[in-house]
């Protein structure tokens, strides 16, 4: 900046600059020798101002070939901090949907993931999540979203663990209409599981349910927590073989197409009932 002040050429324009606005000042009067001058001073301002240009486009190859590797590497530095930004907001967003689930249930705790891996072959859409043991993840342990329960770990390593999700017939969670306090348990089945939806089985003959209704987790057993969100009744049938009544479950969450869990790890009563690591996840 200092080099470009010390110019002659734009120390020329700005002299000429200032006198042509008292020039035009006094010009407001209407004197004629006034006109004259300005007319004067617009040519050589006009020279003046070709003069810096050709200047500025005299710079040798050398010192263009710089210049444009400068602006490239500021550019590369501006969409690596775009791309930090966007990271920062997606990660914000999402730890603070899991501080509201926190906020609302101060006993859970709670480890964040993210889905890694999805088995194409894998018909009940279970998927491979970033944190294992070391993390402090084991073995039945309930995943979630903000939406409700996805599914629970079903094996692990010490750096990830393979979900089971509630579209599967591994997963057996004892479960309840929030509204009528019907019980069954909740259990994926084949029918649903490419409709986002599981079915919650063994309910009473003389059941209530509709349309509509909220079902929970029922928390008996120790393995889940009770009044974990698992869906919502889109539909009561029955089975075929022994005409038993059932309802289909449709998850709030597009467990198909996840991206981010929670893992929960600990919460009042966990593990009242253990049960068998060979076992399914039953509650």
């Amino acid at each position: 900046m200092k080099e470009f002040f010390s110019d002659k050429s734009v120390k020329i324009l700005a002299a000429t600059l200032a006198v042509i606005i008292v020039v035009a000042i006094l010009g407001a009067t209407g004197n004629p020798w006034v006109s004259s001058a300005f007319n004067f001073l617009t040519k050589g301002l006009s020279q003046v101002t070709a003069a810096a240009s050709d200047a500025a486009s005299n710079k040798t190859y050398d010192e263009l070939k710089e210049e444009n590797e400068r602006l490239k590497k500021e550019a590369a530095d501006l969409r690596a901090q775009l791309v930090d930004y966007y990271d920062l907001k997606d990660e914000n967003a999402r730890l603070w949907k899991y501080y509201q689930i926190k906020k609302a249930h101060t006993d859970y705790e709670l480890m964040p993931a993210s889905v890694i891996r999805r088995d194409t072959s894998e018909e009940f859409y279970s998927f491979t999540i970033d944190v294992g043991t070391a993390s402090g993840i084991e073995e039945q342990d309930p995943v979630i979203t903000a939406n409700g329960l996805i599914g629970f770990v079903s094996s692990v390593n010490a750096a990830s663990a393979k979900v089971t999700t509630i579209l599967s017939p591994d997963l057996k969670a004892g479960a309840l209409s929030k509204r009528t306090k019907d019980t069954g348990v909740v259990s994926g089945n084949v029918l649903y599981t490419d409709k986002n939806m599981t079915a919650l089985t063994k309910i009473d003959a003389n059941a209530t349910l509709k349309k509509g209704d909220i079902i929970v987790t029922s928390g008996i057993g120790g393995v889940y927590p009770a009044d974990l969100i698992i869906g919502e009744v889109e539909s009561i049938e029955y089975d075929e073989y022994d005409a038993t009544k059932y309802a289909v479950v449709r998850s709030y969450e597009d467990i198909k197409s996840v991206t981010d869990v929670v893992v929960l790890t600990d919460f009042k009563n966990k593990g009242e009932v253990r049960i068998s690591k060979k076992s399914t996840g039953a509650d």
